[in-house]
């Protein structure tokens, strides 16, 4: 009986079980998560700079584009808070 390994996150099964793509693990999908939201915030000043520019882009995409970079960075800000206690708890461990 075979048994089909576990995928990586934003991995697909089918993917994976090519073999031909290493295995991402979890500082790839933190550098992944750190690139996109880089490119919302990029997206975001795009948008701002073009909006005030007098350039064809409504305030509602503006104003979407802003919120999605912020929601972004505190989901990421949130996720180093996390991993930083996790580390200091781990340390705190008397062997």
């Amino acid at each position: 009986m075979a048994v089909t390994p576990i995928t990586g996150i934003g991995a697909s099964a089918a993917g994976s079980a090519g073999g031909t793509k290493s295995p991402s693990g979890f500082g790839d999908a933190i550098a992944r998560g750190i690139e996109n939201v880089s490119n919302l915030q990029q997206g975001a000043d795009s948008a701002l700079a073009q909006f005030a520019a007098g350039g064809n882009v409504q305030i509602h995409e503006v104003m979407a584009a802003t919120s999605k970079a912020t929601l972004g960075m505190q989901v990421m800000v949130e996720m180093r808070n996390r991993a930083l206690e996790a580390y200091q708890q781990i340390m705190n461990i008397q062997v």
